[in-house]
């Protein structure tokens, strides 16, 4: 430090030329605390006039935006207006009012051809229910059905107890076992089906129901217009399916037509398969929409259940148990009936009210059991299907148009 010093002195340098002294410090200090406050200053005035150049600034623009906002709420609200009113319009066409149930397979009580309530289980379920059973016995659907049948069998008995024909009693029990077999596994497989018949329609209406509840939370991301547009498709789409099912195609046209534009309700009806058509409508109205990942996938999981709950009600409808088999259980039927009298004779029914008392319980029983086979082998022509579209059609309006 001396030398450098002693150096400064001998060329004429000021000691403290490299020093900075107290002013030009606190001058740098202020300096960065303006720049500091001014950088707070800038930043939100900057973000506040960006986001300003996005609206409207002129007066004679806000009231244009806000008319615009206006009438498009007016536009969506009368669009749901519209939707309400074609959907209550499709209550008025006779398809709706018919019954969904087959009348020859309709008994009077407690049936299966009617959506259950508190009221029909607890008369199911009531300790009168064998006496009820008893007095309704004229109006069975199975009695109805099979009188031509035990009058015919009635008629033969009288002929061989006229005859005085006989067979002995091990003749027609070595037939008892393997009868019983058949009417057994067939009774097990058309319940089957009826259960199968009711679990798709079961999937039906979830599927239904989570696509208008997703549709219905997602908020601004789906508009009213299309919230509308989606309700008419999957009520036409559940009508369409209910027809179908019952071989009755053409009774669903005045539905598509009340719910869609004309063009594409013509197209829809001349379509091979109308609720196929429809719900690729549906699809197309859903796959553009700009929704979370978890709705989309809802929606488009729940269009694909709706396909395969359909393809198994065609599948159902279009394909029985094996005719063959039946044909074969028919015969045997046939063949143990008619060697009853003899049986019967042989075992001391000597008298005609004698044979014909036990012999026509016995027939009404075997037969019953084959008719209820011939009952619910379709199970969409005994279900409530008529009900349970209903019952859709009113979840799906509650769920996007009473919502929103």
């Amino acid at each position: 430090n001396s030398g450098f010093r002693e150096a400064r002195k001998k060329f004429g340098v000021p000691e403290d030329r490299n020093r900075v002294g107290p002013g030009v410090k606190s001058v740098i200090q202020m300096s960065w605390r303006f720049l500091g406050a001014l950088y707070l200053i800038i930043c939100p005035a900057f973000c506040w006039s960006a986001r300003r150049a996005q609206l409207p600034t002129h007066p004679t623009l806000l009231v244009r935006r806000n008319s615009a906002v206006r009438s498009s709420s007016a536009a969506a609200t009368e669009t749901c207006s519209e939707t309400i009113a074609a959907i209550e319009s499709i209550w008025t066409l006779p398809s709706t009012h018919a019954p969904s149930d087959n009348p020859r397979f309709t008994s009077k009580g407690a049936s299966i051809t009617v959506l259950w309530g508190r009221e029909t289980w607890d008369r199911y379920q009531s300790r009168k229910r064998h006496w009820l059973s008893i007095i309704g016995f004229p109006q069975s659907s199975i009695l109805r059905g099979l009188l031509p049948v035990l009058a015919a069998y009635a008629i033969w008995a009288c002929v061989v107890w006229q005859r005085k024909w006989t067979l002995t009693s091990n003749s027609v029990t070595y037939l008892t076992s393997p009868l019983a077999l058949m009417l057994a596994f067939r009774v097990n497989s058309v319940s089957t089906r009826l259960h199968e018949g009711r679990k798709l329609w079961g999937a039906l209406i979830c599927s239904a129901r989570i696509i208008a509840s997703v549709l219905a939370v997602c908020g601004e991301a789906v508009s009213k217009e299309t919230r509308a547009r989606c309700c008419r498709l999957l009520v036409a789409f559940v009508w369409s399916a209910k027809a179908r099912t019952q071989f009755d195609g053409d009774s669903a046209d005045p539905i598509v037509a009340a719910l869609l534009p004309q063009a594409e309700a013509e197209r829809v009806n001349a379509a091979p398969v109308p609720p196929l058509a429809l719900l690729s409508l549906l699809r197309k109205e859903t796959i553009s929409l700009q929704m979370p990942d978890a709705a989309t996938r809802a929606v488009q999981d729940s269009l694909v259940e709706l396909t395969r709950a359909f393809g198994g009600m065609e599948r159902l409808m279009s394909t029985p148990l094996s005719p063959t088999y039946m044909r074969h259980m028919a015969r045997g039927l046939f063949v143990w009936l008619t060697m009853l009298p003899f049986a019967l004779i042989t075992a001391g029914c000597t008298t005609l009210p004698e044979l014909l008392l036990v012999f026509i319980p016995t027939a009404y029983i075997m037969l019953g059991i084959d008719q209820i086979g011939v009952q619910v082998e379709q199970p969409f022509d005994i279900l409530p299907v008529r009900d349970l579209a209903m019952v859709v059609t009113r979840d799906v309006q509650t769920e996007l148009l009473f919502g929103v």
